[in-house]
């Protein structure tokens, strides 16, 4: 009997046991709006399930402290806030809760709902509930005073920025950015909670800006997050302003000018420069940039256009150095000629008729003259002149008598020595011939050869002119630097 007492209260405690374990109640988060301003309203949905068999009347409440001045929250409803679930039944819950405005921004904050058995002890669960307070979509609000719709190139524009702190806290380190296509600043302030400030921005307006609007934009970032902005715009004027400017640079013979022509306002401008050379003076010019010569009077002129603050330069030189060289040259190539066919050692060969008549010519006499046209004497000068075999030489000489004559067959070859002639010095050989038969029409007779040593003991040979034996008429022929014959009738 006591055995079976035993074993009957073992086994109730057992299943007393296993019930419990299975009897419980569970939350599980279906949506939520979590990330708030303040002052606005978030809500969970939540499904609350009875994990047990057995069915059990529920209270459904928010922590008690909300609504308290020492909450966080206006408040937090729950809906509903009783249920009846039966054995593994589950349900919806709603719950709408409300930060308060004063809260700091940009923090996370906590609150809860519970669930609780009326009808079994201990059977509850708790359910944490987060929110995020956003700063409001201006943490900080900027407006624009009045400024200058209008300013110039070059000019300065203020631009006046009013700041007000939207938030119940101190914000440090507040990235200030100005900035348009023409200008741009960056400064960081420091707003107490609640502080107004003003801003005073002053920019200088490039010379080269384009006329034209521009708009600016005034932006604020707080933790790197744009806590505000403005814009804002303002009108450039139309600036134009070209210069000319003109350097002279000038030496012996010579001018160099430089034309600058500088864009100095804000517009792109086309115009054109000339100049107006005499003729003369044109020659001698040469310019950096190639001109056109387009208009009725030939003046060389240039066309361009030019960007803000972008220049045109032309070089002009003007340069009669080259006209000086050139004309030294031209006096200095004469003065060689003249040295070369004056200043020299020269040999002319020369002819007159003694006696002919209509039949032809039958005596005539050759004459040689000799020069040293040099600065320096000559020494062992040999003259040697050649006569056709049809012509046979007297014995009638002149001053000077020949060292020699050798008879060939092609001719007869008559030489004289002469030991020396100083600068200056001219000798003239002459001597008669008498022809073998009278000479109808003309004859050449070959040239006379000089061959002399100069100062630096150098042979030298040089020839002279041929002449010509013409019935009625003696011509010699001239050769290179010699001057023209003298005809004798």
């Amino acid at each position: 009997m006591k055995r079976g007492t035993l074993l009957f209260v073992l086994i109730l405690l057992l299943t007393i046991g296993i019930v419990s374990a299975d009897e419980g109640i569970s939350f599980t988060e279906i949506n939520s709006s979590t990330i708030l301003y303040p002052g606005d309203l978030g809500q969970y949905t939540l499904l609350l399930k009875n994990d047990g068999a057995h069915e059990l009347k529920l209270q459904i409440q928010a922590e008690p402290y909300v609504g308290l001045p020492s909450s966080d929250f206006d408040y937090v409803f729950v809906e509903p806030s009783y249920v009846e679930l039966q054995g593994h039944e589950e349900t919806e819950v709603v719950v709408s809760l409300k930060l308060k405005e004063n809260v700091v921004r940009q923090k996370r904050y906590k609150t809860y709902v519970t669930a609780e058995a009326l009808n079994l002890e201990g059977i509850s669960t708790t359910y944490d509930l987060q929110v995020f307070a956003m700063p409001p979509q201006s943490a900080i609000s900027a407006t624009l005073s009045e400024s200058a719709e209008r300013v110039g190139p070059g000019g300065d524009l203020s631009i006046d920025v009013h700041l007000k702190n939207n938030l119940a806290q101190n914000l440090n380190n507040v990235d200030v950015y100005v900035s348009s296509d023409i200008f741009e600043d960056q400064q960081t302030i420091e707003l107490f909670k609640g502080q107004e400030k003003d801003l005073e921005y002053v920019f200088t307006i490039p010379r080269s800006a384009a006329p034209q609007e521009y708009s600016f934009n005034v932006r604020l970032y707080y933790q790197d997050e744009l806590s505000g902005s403005v814009t804002g715009s303002f009108i450039v004027d139309e600036n134009l302003n070209v210069s000319e400017y003109t350097e002279v640079a000038s030496g012996f013979l010579y001018e160099t000018r430089t034309t600058t022509i500088s864009n100095n306002g804000n517009s792109v401008i086309s115009d054109f420069y000339d100049q107006d050379p005499g003729i003369f003076e044109s020659w001698f010019t040469s310019y950096s940039v190639e001109p056109s010569y387009d208009n009725d009077l030939g003046q060389p002129t240039w066309t361009f256009t030019l960007t803000p603050e972008e220049k045109f330069v032309l070089v002009s030189d003007e340069d009669y150095r080259p006209l000086l060289v050139g004309i030294i040259v031209i006096l200095l190539l004469g003065f060689i000629v003249y040295y070369i066919f004056t200043k020299r050692v020269a040999i002319r060969k020369e002819t007159f008729k003694l006696k002919y008549s209509t039949d032809g010519v039958s005596e005539f006499k050759v004459l040689l003259h000799l020069k040293n046209n040099t600065n320096k004497p000559i020494k062992d000068i040999t003259i040697i002149d050649v006569l056709p075999k049809l012509i046979q030489p007297r014995t009638n000489f002149g001053t000077l008598h020949p060292s020699g004559i050798e008879r060939g067959d092609k001719g007869i070859r008559i030489m004289w020595k002469i030991p020396e002639l100083v600068s200056g010095e001219e000798r003239i050989i002459s001597y008669e011939v008498d022809a073998q038969f009278k000479i109808i029409g003309d004859i050449s007779l070959p040239k006379a050869t000089v061959k002399y040593k100069n100062k630096n003991n150098r042979a030298i040979h040089i020839s002279s002119n041929s002449a010509k034996v013409v019935s009625g008429i003696m011509v010699e022929e001239s050769s290179p630097g010699d001057r023209p014959a003298t005809k004798r009738r």
